[in-house]
């Protein structure tokens, strides 16, 4: 097997019944400690850590190349603020889908989107705080943002007032979540 660490050629090792995650140890020495493993590439697929049931287990002698990517923290936490950015823009459409929705009186399809839509915020706002806390650079500042909304929202979806649901999702999270996408892009433009 040829292995790689992301262009540098570290050369050949013999696989001897070993699996491809017993290779992926024996690599990993020739890592740069300030480094962090992002993907590991078998004859040209690319698995991102993290799916390593897909590939740990495989035979190594399957596998002609091997190549381990890595990025310093730094660099691998701005292409995620700018992976996060897009998901914002991405969440504001849907927000506004929903509250498109919830005018035209599908409350049903709004409100099952609407969850939807909250568990991707979740999980977004998850991700910025890991982010945050693998570069130690501030957040993208939407948590505190989202905080004021949710209440008034809460208490109008508990009202049934679909319309008022509508317009806080459209005057208030809308913005909240174009300027978080704003804030990560200069984030992560500032830290490359």
């Amino acid at each position: 097997m040829h292995i790689f660490i992301n262009d540098r050629d570290v050369g050949t090792m013999p696989t001897g019944g070993a699996t491809v995650g017993e290779i992926f140890e024996a690599a990993r020495v020739h890592v740069d400690p300030r480094n962090i493993v992002t993907a590991v590439e078998l004859d040209g697929a690319v698995h991102q850590v993290g799916d390593d049931d897909r590939y740990l287990r495989r035979p190594a002698e399957s596998v002609g190349t091997f190549v381990l990517h890595t990025q310093t923290p730094a660099d691998f936490a701005a292409g995620k603020r700018l992976d996060l950015a897009a998901a914002a823009l991405v969440l504001a459409a849907k927000v506004r889908r929903v509250a498109s929705l919830l005018r035209e009186g599908d409350e049903r399809g709004g409100n099952s989107l609407l969850a939807a839509l909250m568990e991707e915020l979740r999980l977004a706002l998850l991700l910025d705080h890991q982010i945050t806390t693998l570069d130690g650079r501030p957040a993208g500042g939407a948590q505190d943002a989202i905080r004021t909304i949710a209440p008034t929202l809460l208490e109008a979806q508990q009202r049934r007032a679909w319309t008022t649901v509508a317009e806080i999702l459209d005057t208030r999270l809308v913005g909240v979540l174009e300027g978080w996408s704003a804030r990560l892009e200069t984030g992560a433009a500032s830290a490359i």
